[in-house]
C-alpha cells in the first residue's frame, strides 16, 4: 500500500511543462535567460531530477551558460563548492562539470498526499557549460553522477533524455540572444 501512495504522490507532485523561456531580463544591461526544468526521470528513482539551460550575457555581448540540475530526495541534499556533475555521453566519453558555489537543502518541503505526509528536499546547482560541451550533450547522454556531501547519486538512461531536452533549450536560448531584448521591451 505505501508503494501505490508513494507512486500516487509522486506522480501528483509532478510538473509538466513545454520546453520553453522562463525568464529573459535584462537588468543592468546583462542579459538572463532560464529556460524551464523538463524531468528527466524514471519512476522507480529515490532522486527525482529535472534538467535545464541558462544563459547570462554581459554588457560585450560575452555569454555565460550553465546547466539547471534540479534533485529531489526524500533526505537532506547538499552540492559542496566547486561540486562536480559527471556526464557520460552515448559515445562513452565524459564531461565533468563543477558548481561555483554549495548548494544545499537540509530543511525540505512538507507535503501532504491524501494523507500521507512527507518531506521532500530541492536543490538546484548550477554548472558552468561551454557551447562546444552543448554541442557534445546534445549528442546524447546515458549516464550522469551528481556530487553530494553524503554519497555520489547515479542516474542511468536507457534512453536519452537530457541531450534532447539540452538541444532544444539551446536553441530556444540562441533564438532568443539573435533578438535584442532592452529594458523597455514588454513595457
Amino acid at each position: 500500500m505505501k508503494k501505490i501512495l508513494f507512486a500516487f504522490m509522486v506522480l501528483s507532485s509532478m510538473n509538466t511543462f513545454a520546453q520553453k523561456i522562463e525568464l529573459d531580463k535584462v537588468e543592468k544591461g546583462e542579459r538572463f535567460i532560464i529556460c524551464s526544468l523538463e524531468n528527466v526521470r524514471s519512476m522507480s528513482d529515490k532522486v527525482v531530477f529535472k534538467v535545464g539551460l541558462s544563459v547570462g550575457q554581459n554588457k560585450t555581448g560575452n555569454t555565460l551558460y550553465s546547466i539547471l540540475l534540479n534533485a529531489t530526495a526524500a533526505t537532506p541534499l547538499t552540492v559542496p563548492k566547486n561540486g562536480k556533475l559527471l556526464i557520460k555521453l552515448m559515445d562513452d566519453s565524459t564531461l565533468e562539470l563543477n558548481t561555483s558555489i554549495e548548494y544545499s537543502d537540509k530543511i525540505g518541503k512538507v507535503n501532504n498526499v491524501g494523507g500521507y505526509v512527507y518531506t521532500a528536499y530541492t536543490i538546484t546547482p548550477s554548472f558552468n557549460v561551454t557551447p562546444e560541451q552543448i554541442d557534445k550533450i546534445k549528442q546524447g547522454v546515458k549516464k550522469i553522477r551528481l556530487e553530494t556531501s553524503l554519497e555520489p547519486i547515479d542516474k542511468n538512461f536507457k534512453k536519452d533524455k537530457i541531450g534532447k531536452v539540452i538541444e532544444k533549450e539551446y536553441s530556444l536560448i540562441k533564438n532568443a540572444l539573435s533578438k535584442k531584448k532592452s529594458f523597455s521591451d514588454g513595457f
